[in-house]
């Protein structure tokens, strides 16, 4: 099940006279000729309710919209809009506070004029999308989130995008910076926790209640194991496959375009090792009466592991000491040490398992008109 997480789109009206909506305009002149040029306008930033931003632009003539329909005016986005009819009404309630008219879905296209030598291109009389985010939760289990990721890291997909796999394990993404398509995996619980650490360094934290909604959240994405896929559609793409114009396609018109991360999932199980260091291990075998003697212990493993004789340094009491207390979880001293037949950390190893993220019944779900709560605030 896909999710809307961001959506740019912008509708050109050519008979023009429509307000100026940004932070400020610069008017141009054509210093040869000295004829007025269609003037400059910046992005004006609104800020809503839970730190939720949209950006809103026209020039006059051209109005344009960008952000996250699904987090506007909402704690979070875990679960968003499905359908584009409800992102457009959203940016169409925006739209009205400014008196811009609103987004409306092509019926009709027309051959846009083109230089010589240069394939001609459609243009609609509605509005046009020019980045288009979808995403979708993953259920990998507790504590499973890293190693799914990494595993996944290890691989190229669609046309030989390779995989940046961040330092913290949390986010690998692949196409960064491409203007054809960006995927990316992340974990949400650490990708919350973030932006909830985020928001309480500002200067009036955050309430109490939403900071407990937010908390509820975590412990819900950490208890399932929950990994957050996404696939950023940009402008060179959409119009290559006319995928641009509201109206003229459907939610299932994406679906062959956000395919590439399920294909590789397709062809690799990955699983998830937990180790457990031998003076943990013997520490739960109750071998040994203090973290003192456990980390003394594993001290003497490590070095027979690098192929040390032990009996050369300690004396016969301390060797025999602690071959009894290492023989408690399963490792011989008395033996020459060979990598091929045991690995005395590892714990457990099980193939990840993927499935759908379900909803919590007291998962607060977007309502379109709640959604539109105004009045907005600028934000410079």
């Amino acid at each position: 099940m896909y999710f809307i997480d961001q959506l740019f789109m912008q509708q050109d009206h050519h008979e023009g006279n429509l307000p100026l909506v940004g932070r400020h305009v610069i008017e141009r002149v054509d210093l040869e000729t000295g004829e007025k040029l269609p003037p400059s306008v910046n992005q004006k930033v609104l800020e809503g309710s839970f730190s939720t931003k949209l950006t809103i632009r026209c020039d006059g003539t051209r109005v344009r919209v960008e952000g996250n329909p699904s987090r506007w005016q909402r704690v979070d986005n875990l679960f968003g809009l499905r359908t584009l009819d409800e992102c457009v009404d959203i940016y169409n309630h925006v739209l009205s506070f400014y008196d811009l008219p609103p987004f409306t879905k092509n019926t009709r296209f027309a051959h846009r004029q083109s230089p010589d030598g240069k394939s001609s291109s459609l243009v609609g009389n509605g509005a046009e999308i020019t980045l288009i985010d979808w995403t979708r939760n993953h259920s990998v289990g507790k504590g499973r989130e890293q190693s799914f990721i990494r595993g996944l890291s290890s691989m190229q997909i669609g046309r030989g995008r390779k995989p940046k796999l961040y330092p913290d394990g949390n986010t690998c993404n692949w196409g960064e910076g491409s203007t054809w398509q960006m995927d990316k995996l992340y974990a949400k619980a650490a990708e919350l926790h973030r932006q909830l650490a985020k928001s309480e360094r500002k200067k009036g934290g955050v309430p109490s209640e939403i900071s407990s909604y937010i908390n509820k959240l975590i412990a819900y994405c950490q208890e399932f194991g929950v990994v957050r896929e996404e696939h950023s559609l940009r402008q060179t793409l959409l119009k290559r496959h006319n995928l641009q114009f509201y109206g003229n396609v459907t939610e299932q018109d994406f679906i062959q375009h956000l395919q590439v991360i399920e294909n590789a999932m397709k062809t690799i199980h990955i699983s998830h090792d937990e180790h457990q260091s031998i003076a943990d291990q013997l520490l739960a075998f109750n071998a040994v009466k203090s973290r003192q003697a456990a980390n003394a212990t594993q001290s003497y493993a490590i070095m027979w592991q690098s192929g040390m004789n032990l009996r050369q340094i300690l004396s016969e009491r301390q060797f025999y000491e602690h071959k009894a207390r290492l023989k408690a979880i399963g490792i011989d001293i008395g033996q020459q040490f060979d990598v091929s037949r045991m690995c005395p950390t590892l714990k457990r190893s099980e193939v990840i398992e993927v499935n759908p993220l379900p909803v919590p019944s007291w998962y607060k779900l977007p309502v379109v008109a709640e959604s539109n709560i105004l009045p907005f605030r600028a934000y410079a």
